[in-house]
């Protein structure tokens, strides 16, 4: 996929990350629509060297041999082992096992766009469908982000969700769980693993190979924009993620105030939790519901899911578990345009 530069700033973005993450192929997207504040995007390698985009010659086999590498590091006891990556920004603050990812920066609401027309990408069915998960309840899409964090070094876990796109190998999450403001680089050894079940992955691993994240959610911590994205690998048996697991559709400019299910992994435990409820505007300019599951809050990165279809259990994804409020509610970014835009410049990566 081409990318573009979104500006000066994005162009200096890039350098900067590029002497970051010390392999000089960090790269920045072009800018939100309209003019907004949300910075354009940046992307990096979560796995090897660039190869340019085709794949081949000795630069894909070390990218494919550095894929192998991550997925042999994240063994069940590594992922039984890993540290929340925790939740709450209250006054900049963080509640969980892990060190804060920084403040942030609570912008006051954004004015309605008037123009906003509300729009979606339909979800799709598994086309290759791997084995069951180890438990029936737990749903196939939801799964568990597992990075080493470059500030600490520490392993850490947060949520995702398989989410259908042209590639057919996309992650939603939070950009919290892509990149690390506390260590001003991205997540290293990123994996995604769908169903995960106490340390298995019953559909295999999906080794991270680019992230992606709002210049505001990495410049500032702004939260309007603490949302990610990442492409991903094909797993152990060669099939690319939504092949194998299904993928949720997208949905943007929608209401503030609908009902939604929210599902990730809770604080405590080692298998997938989640409520459901009705959203309702937030302070700082993103959508919030009350969520309180019995085996604690729920973990960054989680899908908000809407217009479930009962038979297929598919849905849209109009939000990410970005904070869990020592008070109860969950709280996620407002999808807007400026996300459909961001959404169409990875769909095909």
């Amino acid at each position: 996929m081409k990318r573009t530069s979104g500006g000066p700033l994005a162009v200096l973005l890039a350098v900067l990350l590029a002497v970051v993450v010390g392999a000089g192929d960090a790269r920045a997207a072009s800018g939100g629509a309209g003019g907004t504040d949300g910075g354009g995007s940046a992307s990096a390698p979560l796995t090897g060297p660039e190869d340019g985009g085709g794949g081949g010659g000795g630069q894909g086999a070390a990218r494919a041999a550095a894929a192998e590498a991550v997925r042999a590091y994240w063994t069940p006891e590594r992922m039984r082992q890993a540290e929340y990556q925790g939740g709450g920004h209250q006054g900049g603050g963080h509640r969980g096992g892990g060190p804060s990812q920084g403040a942030t920066r609570q912008a006051g609401p954004r004015a309605a766009d008037p123009s906003a027309e509300p729009g979606s990408v339909p979800p799709a069915a598994a086309s290759t469908p791997g084995p069951p998960a180890a438990a029936a309840e737990i749903p196939t899409r939801v799964g568990r982000v597992l990075y080493v964090d470059p500030f600490d070094g520490k392993d850490k876990a947060c949520d995702g969700n398989a989410l259908n796109s042209g590639s057919r190998r996309l992650v939603v999450t939070s950009g919290s769980c892509v990149y690390s403001r506390a260590g001003h680089a991205w997540m290293n050894n990123w994996v995604f693993v769908p169903g995960y079940f106490h340390g298995n992955a019953p559909y295999g691993t999906f080794v991270g190979d680019w992230g992606y994240t709002f210049n505001a959610w990495i410049n500032d911590g702004n939260a309007n924009y603490d949302f990610g994205l990442a492409t991903t690998h094909p797993n152990e048996s060669g099939r690319r993620l939504v092949d194998a697991v299904g993928g949720d559709g997208f949905a943007w400019n929608q209401s503030k105030e609908l009902f939604v299910s929210a599902n990730g992994y809770s604080v405590n435990g080692q298998i997938p939790s989640g409520c459901g409820g009705y959203t309702r505007p937030a302070a700082f300019g993103g959508i919030e519901m009350p969520c309180a599951p019995s085996d604690g809050g729920l973990s960054r990165g989680g899908r908000w899911l809407m217009n479930v279809d009962p038979d297929t259990t598919l849905g849209y994804v109009n939000g990410v578990t970005s904070v869990h409020q020592p008070s109860g509610w969950l709280q996620s970014p407002y999808v807007n345009t400026e996300f459909r835009d961001f959404y169409y410049r990875v769909a095909d990566s």
